[in-house]
């Protein structure tokens, strides 16, 4: 309990952290890209930008990399905490993380995104 807590709690919190800086780089790499690279006007890239992108797509995104990051987290704990065999129990439950994590991230993805993508 003392020690899954606050690795969960640090990765729900941090992930949506992380995805919300990523977003910002890549709206800033596209603008470069389109005004420098293809002669874009840099107005109508803001204003299309601004004009596409729906809150709903902004908060489904925080609310899926906060699933995410509770996956990971909750994932990463259960087979290092269960993990034994010295080193080569630590790479193997390090595998064992990853592809469950990976496996549950793909489910709940599709989950998520049908429900709130509906129409």
């Amino acid at each position: 309990k003392y020690l899954m807590a606050p690795r969960i709690v640090a990765a729900v919190i941090c992930m949506p952290l992380l995805v919300a800086v990523a977003d910002a780089i890549g709206v800033m790499g596209g603008f470069v890209v389109s005004v420098q690279g293809l002669g874009f006007n840099p107005a109508v890239y803001l204003k299309n930008t601004v004009d596409f992108l729906e809150p709903q797509d902004v908060t489904s995104g925080l609310i899926k990399a906060a699933v995410f990051g509770f996956i990971i987290a909750l994932m990463g704990c259960f087979h290092g905490y269960h993990s034994k065999g010295g080193a080569q129990g630590v790479g193997r439950a390090t595998t064992n993380a990853v592809v469950s994590a990976s496996i549950m991230i793909l489910t709940a993805n599709y989950i998520m995104t049908s429900l709130f993508f509906i129409e």
